[in-house]
């Protein structure tokens, strides 16, 4: 059994780092009710102490840090009303040695365009904007040979997160990634079985690439994260999947990704693969075993958080996804757009997603829509501005009567935000 990095934090230790934390001025402003709101989701993660650095998940910036300030203040700002990027990824390659069975990315264009000043210049501009959480996605980043340089190019205002197969890493990369400021990996893995992961990610001797990584970012010091996509097979297997989280628990995991299937890029003609009701509860399961038990990493399962009972979906609202094209879109896995960052300045495209994405959703939209965007299918994605003014009109990104308990508690001006969206 590896050890994982850190200590996780419990009982009085993690009260007085919770109280610590929310000595933050921003959080001192809000009303007691807002607190608890605020409490009633950070329950649900767990604190792990690595150095003098304190982890919740893969989506919230360590603490203390400017990064971590900044994200407050987002969240404050997206739950008083006023959509803002928290989190921004970037596709900063389509190139990948995998051909995943659920892979996102597989109607987009393979062509490489944004260029590492292309890429300078829309990190320094989503950073303007808000954002606090910057992820490097693909494809796979690792084919980058510049990928140091557009991380060094994050500053202190948001903290760097790349998503990777582990293909090809060695010692002397990680260090260098180290040495120009990452901060989380996320490494995907989908099993115990070599096998079965290789099979499933069409790639002959991913799993072995997989736990390498794992072992080298450990050896840095890294808080290091899983990005785990389980089948509906695995998830109605009850035995096996937790088997598969134990196995993450043997290898020293701090945190994990649990991403069921998202009807999107191959699996957009497949509603077959999405979780059924007793599927679900078993991840939300998950999310409350490991996050109350020692010893396992930490969940961020998006079928717990972006339910009704906590977040819901914040595509286009509190998130955004700018692809290897430049395409500036609500999500990774919402195949819509308001244009280009090529042509358009991404703030005037963010202003423009976020009047129409102005409240919270009550669920992933991407599978919401999903009928309704397959219907207009194109030879690429994302669909053009015309096409998803259409797509919001049948199929609106927010439910008035559905609004996501975080936000009812923090006292979201639901009436107020779609006001603003009327009058766009």
């Amino acid at each position: 059994m590896r050890k994982h990095n850190g200590k996780q934090l419990y009982g009085f230790q993690k009260i007085l780092t919770t109280l610590k934390m929310g000595r933050n001025k921003k959080i001192k402003k809000l009303s007691i009710r807002q607190k608890l709101a605020m409490n009633y989701v950070s329950k649900e993660s767990k604190l792990t102490r690595i150095g003098d650095k304190i982890y919740t998940n893969t989506f919230t910036p360590y603490f203390p840090s400017l990064a971590y300030d900044r994200f407050l203040k987002g969240v404050i700002s997206i739950t008083s009303g006023n959509p803002l990027p928290v989190v921004t990824n970037f596709a900063v390659t389509p190139r990948c040695p995998c051909n995943c069975w659920h892979c996102s990315f597989s109607d987009r264009s393979k062509k490489d365009i944004l260029s590492l000043d292309q890429l300078k210049k829309a990190i320094y501009d989503v950073q303007d904007l808000g954002t606090s959480v910057i992820g490097l996605t693909g494809g796979e980043p690792l084919l980058r040979d510049d990928l140091e340089d557009i991380i060094a190019s994050i500053d202190k205002r948001s903290m760097p997160v790349i998503f990777t197969t582990g293909y090809k890493l060695t010692r002397d990369r990680v260090k260098s990634l180290k040495k120009v400021g990452l901060e989380i990996p996320v490494i995907s893995l989908d099993h115990y079985k070599a096998e079965i992961h290789d099979r499933g990610r069409r790639k002959e001797g991913i799993f072995d690439a997989a736990l390498n990584a794992i072992k080298l970012f450990q050896d840095e010091g890294f808080y290091v994260a899983v990005s785990f996509v389980p089948d509906k097979p695995l998830v109605s297997n009850r035995r096996e999947i937790f088997k598969v989280i134990d196995f993450f628990k043997e290898i020293g995991i701090n945190d994990m990704r649990l991403t069921s299937p998202i009807l999107s890029g191959k699996l957009t003609s497949k509603p077959e693969e999405r979780l059924s009701a007793e599927n679900v509860n078993t991840i939300f399961e998950i999310q409350k075993k490991c996050t109350r038990t020692r010893g396992y990493p930490g969940v961020f399962a998006y079928d717990f958080f972006e339910s009704e009972k906590y977040y819901g979906c914040g595509a286009g609202f509190n998130y955004m996804f700018i692809d290897s094209q430049g395409n500036v879109c609500p999500c990774d896995f919402t195949m819509l757009s308001f244009g280009n960052m090529l042509e358009r300045p991404i703030r005037e495209i963010w202003e423009e997603t976020s009047k129409h994405f102005c409240a919270p959703g009550p669920a992933c939209y991407a599978n919401i829509s999903n009928d309704v965007i397959f219907s207009k299918r194109e030879a690429q994605w994302p669909l053009k501005k015309e096409a998803t003014l259409e797509i919001l009109e049948e199929c609106p990104s927010y439910h008035e009567e559905r609004l996501p308990e975080f936000y009812k508690k923090m006292g979201f001006p639901f009436q107020k935000s779609v006001e603003w969206r009327g009058g766009s």
